[in-house]
């Protein structure tokens, strides 16, 4: 979490750098950066703000005395952005594997798609780089307001699949924003680690739900 502290922190250190002075009296270009800038790092708090809404859904996943909250029924509300976040994903995978990417090299090859077109200037990838782009920020917004719902701990299997969609996320988006890789690889390794956490709690969940249910089978009433 530090790395991603000090990205966040790095955003603001870089407007002392020399390059900026010489453009000291042009207006337009320091309000377009004032404005870039800041839309830039509230986007990167909102989603270090999701990944510690997450973080602390398993926290009380992992606290919570029922292992009931695995099958509560959504909320109409929670459903309609699931739903969203489900079909807007469902169109950004097939763009991913259109330039043949697996998840461990979507920023690489998202990087090459990028130079190629810098030299050899294609509408169609173009567009496809505009499409992924685009459909990447509009998932990041559902899963963050995904996160932001109080109840949402009782829905751990949709936390897991929201956790590994954010994973693709942070690949994605630190292949388009350079600058801030480093904050994605790090928000990325924090979002793995949450997986592997959930992954256990749902395992271990499932094998004492069925522990239960094997003990409720044998006991006999006789009288």
């Amino acid at each position: 979490m530090n790395h991603i502290s000090n990205s966040l922190y790095n955003l603001h250190e870089i407007s002392k750098e020399p390059f900026l002075l010489e453009y000291e009296e042009d207006k337009d270009f320091l309000d377009w950066c004032i404005l870039e800038g800041s839309d830039k790092i509230s986007e990167l708090s909102r989603q270090l703000r999701s990944y510690l809404n997450y973080k602390c859904a398993i926290i009380r996943v992992r606290y919570s005395e029922s292992c009931g909250c695995l099958n509560t029924p959504k909320r109409a509300s929670i459903l309609k952005w699931e739903n969203e976040l489900s079909s807007l994903f469902s169109r950004l995978v097939p763009l991913l594997n259109s330039i043949g990417v697996e998840e461990r090299t979507i920023t690489e090859k998202i990087q090459i798609l990028m130079r190629k077109i810098t030299t050899n200037s294609n509408n169609f990838e173009i567009d496809l780089l505009k499409d992924i782009k685009h459909l990447s920020a509009d998932i990041w917004k559902r899963l963050h307001i995904l996160s932001e719902f109080p109840e949402i701990h009782r829905h751990p299997k949709l936390i897991n699949v929201l956790i590994q969609v954010g994973g693709v996320l942070c690949s994605a988006q630190g292949a388009f924003f350079l600058p801030y890789i480093k904050f994605y690889q790090e928000l990325k390794k924090n979002y793995k680690q949450l997986e592997e956490e959930l992954s256990y709690l749902l395992h271990f969940n499932n094998n004492t739900h069925l522990s239960e249910e094997k003990d409720k089978i044998r006991v006999k009433i006789t009288g």
